[in-house]
Formats: structure tokens, C-alpha cells, sequence
């Protein structure tokens, strides 16, 4: 399942009462399944789903009686910067697909690439590894290193130090400590960007970097529009609020 799927779907009852809006969705740790997701009433207040109360997914969630105080799992990465291992800018993080082998869409200009999510790193920014092994940290990290001989210290005639002496005085020079480097200022947008999450709160206001269109070709936010109420409800119904939050949010990286 793509999450983009699942991302701005209605929120039905077993009686076809509407509840909301799927707003963002956490997964499992290694990513195979879906864990928890957030939803918001036409309210916009929060209410949250276990994996397990949603009956169906087609058209639009169909949800048990179940709730959650909060949600559960890891946050969906999407919306995140992506590199690789050597530092090259691969894009953005635009979908995750679940499954056995669940896989990161990665999106850049018009070409979007997949990769295996257990290649990747997940914190700030998405790091890709060519391969699982060296995503891997090597066995000597891994492991204690292994202790050295001790050598004989040489004779001397000066005498060994006094363990019962007493430690140097106070006005005695220290050395010099380095401070942390400061977070760079690109680091902290970026930090700040990733945590989103997909609403009016986030969306409202904002410029869109890159036109969004519905399955017929209609345009539902042309690239340069500021995000209205209307534009949201808009991309909601047609099921491509992920598309608009992602083609407006992703500008912070810019």
C-alpha cells in the first residue's frame, strides 16, 4: 500500500457517517505495516486510529470504534530531504510503500526513483546506502576492541608519582575545552521543515512550488497560487492533498 493512498482520504463509520480526514499515518519500525494514523474531524480537531480499527481502505477509511490517546509507531518520513551515503542531493521523499519490501519513492524534477527501505537512514534527512551490508555498521564497531598488552614501564630513577598526592591546584592552567560546533542554519530549516504534518495550519498561506492536477488532468493548484481553504478542501475530494502538501512544504528546502 502507498501511503499517498491513504493520506487526505475520508473517514467513514460502519454506517457511512462521516468522522474526517486521514491527515498522516505512522508505521511500523522496519516499515512493513501501517501502525497508527492521525485523522482530523471538519473541525479540524485530532482523533487517532489503531492500524487495527480501520476495516477498509478503498474509497475511503472505514473505521471501527477503536481510538488512540496518541499515535503509535514512527512517523511517516515523506516530505523529507534525501541523499546519498557520499552526500549527493537525491530529492525529496514523496511516498513509502508497505509490504514485505517496502520501498521509498524519492522524487526529483519529473523522475521519481525507488529504493529498498532498509537501505536508507531515517533521522533528519533520508541517507540511501548503494547496498543493505553498508548501511550496516562493520563487526569492530559492533564489538569491544580488544584489549592491548600491557608493557613494562622502564626503570627510572625518578621516583613513581604518589597516587595519595593531592590533585593540582585550582589556579593551575586547564586546558582548553572546544565548544560544539553551532547547528548551521541550513540544518535548523531543515529540522523545522520535517516536522509537518499535513493540515490548513501547514498548508495555508503557502506558495505552491509545482502545479498539482486530479486523475482527469484537471489542475487543482497551479505552481505560484498561495494554498486557500478552498485549494485544500479541493485537493481533498480528489484524493491529492499529499501531492499539494508535498509540492507546497518542500519549498523550505529550497
Amino acid at each position: 500500500m502507498k501511503l499517498s493512498t491513504l493520506i487526505g482520504k475520508p473517514v467513514l463509520t460502519r454506517a457511512g457517517e462521516r468522522l474526517g480526514y486521514v491527515t498522516a499515518a505512522y508505521l511500523t519500525r522496519d516499515m512493513k505495516k501501517l501502525s497508527s494514523v492521525l485523522c482530523a474531524d471538519d473541525n479540524e480537531e485530532d482523533f487517532c486510529l489503531p492500524a487495527r480499527a480501520i476495516l477498509s481502505a478503498a474509497d475511503a477509511v472505514i473505521a471501527g470504534a477503536a481510538r488512540l490517546d496518541a499515535p503509535t509507531g514512527v512517523p511517516s518520513p515523506i516530505g523529507k530531504a534525501a541523499y546519498t551515503n557520499t552526500g549527493e542531493a537525491l530529492g525529496t521523499l514523496s511516498d513509502v510503500e508497505t509490504g514485505d519490501t517496502p520501498l521509498l519513492l524519492i522524487a526529483k524534477d519529473d523522475m521519481t526513483i525507488s529504493c529498498e527501505a532498509a537501505r536508507a537512514a531515517i533521522g533528519e534527512t533520508v541517507i540511501v546506502y548503494p547496498t543493505v551490508a553498508e548501511k550496516r555498521p562493520s563487526p569492530a564497531k559492533r564489538g569491544h576492541a580488544p584489549k592491548q598488552k600491557q608493557k613494562p614501564l622502564p626503570m627510572s630513577a625518578d621516583p613513581l608519582p604518589d597516587p595519595t598526592m593531592s590533585a593540582p591546584a585550582a589556579n593551575s592552567p586547564a586546558r582548553p575545552t572546544q565548544s560544539p560546533p553551532a547547528m548551521s542554519a541550513e540544518r535548523a530549516l531543515k529540522q523545522r521543515a520535517n516536522a509537518f504534518r499535513i493540515d490548513r495550519t501547514n498548508l495555508l498561506g503557502r506558495r505552491v512550488k509545482r502545479s498539482v492536477y486530479d486523475e482527469a488532468g484537471s489542475p487543482i493548484a497551479t505552481a505560484g497560487e498561495l494554498v486557500t481553504p478552498e485549494m485544500i478542501a479541493r485537493a481533498r475530494r480528489k484524493n491529492k492533498l499529499l501531492a499539494l502538501t508535498v509540492n507546497t512544504l518542500t519549498n523550505l528546502y529550497d
